[in-house]
């Protein structure tokens, strides 16, 4: 009886490709596991700080939600109430704090970032309302340096650079 001679080169390939195939899965896999738990708090604190922005600040839509890093850290909600007035809500991390701020009794976001530029900014980043030594405060971010503008004031508190 006669053995057919097999290819012994194009069997290993395909167990080489099937291999590939399913490390890659895994590892695609794996990566879209870890971003869904790396997000979640995040997720939860935006949810669980819209609740309290609408509860005591009567903050209807949300048009913004960043994280203030500053000494404390604060979660930063911008948006309007139901009678169509725009509102800060700034709500402490760490504790029951939260402040809030009508926008058109300080200074815009757009003049925080032209009063960074004066005083040396480039391109923007982002502009993230915050609390800095007992006033509320417009952190602009451009590269590596942080301006600090005054809310109510609209003067230069700080400039940080990394």
């Amino acid at each position: 009886m006669k053995y057919k001679n097999r290819n012994k080169a194009s069997f290993p390939i395909w167990q080489y490709l099937i291999g590939i195939f399913i490390v890659l899965s895994v590892l695609v896999f794996s990566f879209f596991a870890v971003l869904q738990v790396s997000m979640q708090p995040r997720q939860s604190a935006k949810e669980a700080s819209r609740r309290l922005a609408k509860e005591y600040a009567d903050l209807e839509k949300v048009d913004s939600f960043a994280i203030y890093n500053g000494q404390e850290s604060y979660y930063s909600l911008l948006g309007k109430t139901s009678k169509g007035v725009e509102k800060a809500v700034l709500i402490a991390k760490d504790s029951n704090e939260i402040r809030v701020y009508r926008l058109d009794q300080g200074v815009s976001q757009s003049k925080a970032e032209s009063i960074a530029k004066e005083n040396g900014a480039g391109t923007i980043d982002k502009v993230t309302m915050g609390y800095f030594q007992d006033q509320p405060i417009w952190e602009v971010k451009s590269g590596g340096t942080y301006y600090l503008i005054g809310f109510e004031s609209g003067e230069l508190v700080s400039k940080e650079g990394l």
